[in-house]
């Protein structure tokens, strides 16, 4: 501490009446080093989820010092999103140099990655419940997978708000329908971020009774019917998608005649009109170039 500079105590208690993001990343920063873990998780929720939007400098900041902040209160898995996240955006060179040195520390914290330029959000990045294990089945050897929508209007690409609504769909598939978890193997945000949902070691609660044997469910986040309460996909969405089921075609070797919608098993309208529409045409490409698209998506 400098000539003049505040004690500790009586800076923390100026910053926290302040409620810019620079004095609350600061205050984030005094309370980690005085190991005051969930004081500075607060503080950095006030930034990454207040009123203002924080620039991407500041969201680097923030999220560095909430995986810091897990870390601290011995739960590092839970900043593992937050970890990632600050290395995609930090360009400050400080900033760098410290997630370089945080990042081996987090190994076990780290994202899944399914293929070569395929990153997924790893299950703990949306703190699910804990799942009811005599609720669910084995997997079998995939042989296909589904499409599907969660039929709820969502336009919400902050990474904070996704993991809100995929808890919503573990409650209501567990809570409303006696699921054992989740439903879906995979979710799609609509910034083209995808997310794990239910192991894959388990079987899907998605397609209906035995629909779901041996059935790979991923469910687009988005209401992708017509009318004034429908969308469309983003793109990233299809794009995501389209490279999550050719990596999982290479991977399980089944063919694009596999590559289901929801609505081929059985009568619904799920993954609704905008939607169906453009998986049928993936799938058509595929079999017409003859699935030489699946080869080249391999690592």
């Amino acid at each position: 501490m400098g000539p003049g500079a505040l004690p500790v105590e009586d800076e923390q208690e100026r910053l926290a009446r302040m409620e810019t993001a620079p004095a609350q990343l600061r205050l984030a920063w005094l309370q980690l080093q005085q190991r005051q873990a969930r004081a500075a998780l607060d503080s950095t929720a006030r930034v990454l989820y207040g009123t203002n939007r924080p620039t991407a400098n500041e969201e680097a900041f923030a999220r560095y010092l909430r995986a810091e902040a897990f870390a601290l209160d011995h739960a590092p898995e839970r900043g593992a999103f937050d970890l990632q996240r600050a290395n995609e955006l930090a360009v400050d060179p400080e900033l760098r140099r410290l997630l370089a040195k945080a990042t081996p520390h987090h190994d076990e914290a780290a994202a899944v990655v399914a293929g070569a330029d395929l990153v997924i959000q790893p299950r703990r990045a949306w703190q699910p419940a804990p799942v009811v294990a005599a609720k669910l089945d084995a997997m079998q050897r995939p042989r296909r997978v589904t499409i599907h929508h969660s039929a709820m209007y969502f336009r919400d690409t902050r990474p904070a708000a996704c993991a809100t609504q995929i808890q919503q769909i573990q409650r209501e598939h567990m809570r409303g329908r006696g699921y054992g978890d989740i439903g879906y193997h995979f979710l799609i945000d609509p910034s083209g971020r995808i997310w794990e949902g239910r192991e894959m070691k388990y079987q899907g609660a998605h397609a209906l009774g035995d629909n779901n044997v041996a059935n790979i469910g991923i469910c687009v986040l988005g209401n992708f019917m017509r009318g004034r309460n429908g969308q469309g996909p983003t793109p990233q969405q299809v794009d995501s998608m389209q490279r999550l089921v050719l990596q999982l075609m290479q991977r399980y070797r089944f063919g694009a005649d596999a590559i289901l919608c929801h609505s081929d098993l059985r009568a619904t309208e799920c993954p609704g009109p905008l939607m169906e529409g453009l998986v049928q045409q993936f799938a058509r490409e595929l079999q017409r170039t003859g699935g030489r698209l699946a080869a080249a998506a391999s690592p």
